[in-house]
């Protein structure tokens, strides 16, 4: 099915799980259930909860029972509700805890956590994504759909999955937005080897960002990873990569990432990227 297995995800350490510290939180999974220990978590970004999305699927995907551990933050754990994890959760037959809450509009901070199947789910949720978060700001309409598009399509193409999961928030305090898209699929290194030298995750990372570098043999292809990171660079913003057991960061549109080995392999492909208000 895939090289890697399934891990176990435990916010353990500083009650972050984000972008730039997503592999701290990753383990091997055992025999027993996979474990989604949230007990300590404080703070969750995009690239966090696509995240939980994607340890889960790994896992039903292989059969394992998954036991779920909600926070022990009251406040925390009702903004995972209201995220959507939850709904996410239980489309897998994953059992969870999470508190419920009212209904409420929450303004232009952040977006539910959502999964997108195909091309025609992909334009539907990007297209609500954007129009909902940058009204007042129209300058980045283009950019972020296109980075959006851009980054989920690769999904599409070359994860062996026919759908992904996206969330997006913006942070006005400190002048961002950032979005994640991620897949349980085959992972970086896999789906490059066949058509490039890729002789680890580290490698794979940076090939999968050069410009005609892609795993498939059709021209024009081969521009997606590069392009967001060029957009990225006109707006003062990233783009991380996590596939295997490495990730990535590209800044302010470097094509040389700063890379940093995970303690367990991803369970597929994670993509985080912000841009500056």
């Amino acid at each position: 099915m895939t090289r890697a297995g399934c891990v176990d995800i435990a916010v353990t350490t500083n009650g972050e799980l984000t972008y730039d510290d997503i592999g701290g939180h990753l383990r091997p999974a055992g025999t027993g259930p996979v474990e989604i220990d949230l007990t300590g978590l404080r703070f969750i970004d995009p690239a966090g909860l696509v995240s939980l999305a994607v340890v889960a699927e790994r896992a039903t995907l292989l059969r394992r029972p998954v036991r779920f551990r909600r926070p022990e933050g009251g406040d925390v754990a009702n903004y995972l509700t209201r995220m959507r994890l939850g709904e996410q959760l239980a489309a897998l037959d994953v059992g969870h805890d999470l508190p419920r809450v009212q209904e409420r509009r929450l303004g232009h901070r952040l977006v539910e956590l959502r999964r997108f199947d195909g091309e025609a789910g992909l334009d539907t949720v990007a297209a609500a994504l954007v129009q909902t978060y940058v009204d007042d700001h129209p300058e980045l309409v283009q950019p972020l759909y296109a980075a959006l598009d851009e980054m989920a399509r690769n999904v599409l193409e070359h994860s062996t999955r026919s759908h992904g999961y996206v969330a997006l928030q913006r942070y006005d305090a400190r002048g961002d937005i950032s979005f994640a898209v991620g897949d349980s699929g085959i992972g970086l290194r896999e789906r490059l080897v066949r058509a490039v030298p890729v002789p680890d995750d580290r490698t794979a990372i940076v090939r999968a960002a050069q410009v005609h570098v892609t795993s498939i043999g059709r021209p024009g292809r081969g521009r997606g990873i590069s392009r967001v990171i060029g957009i990225t660079g006109e707006h003062h913003g990233s783009v991380t990569l996590v596939s295997g057991a490495a990730s990535g960061t590209f800044r302010r549109g470097s094509p040389e990432p700063e890379l940093s080995d995970l303690p367990a392999s991803y369970p597929g492909t994670l993509a985080h990227v912000r841009l500056s208000l």
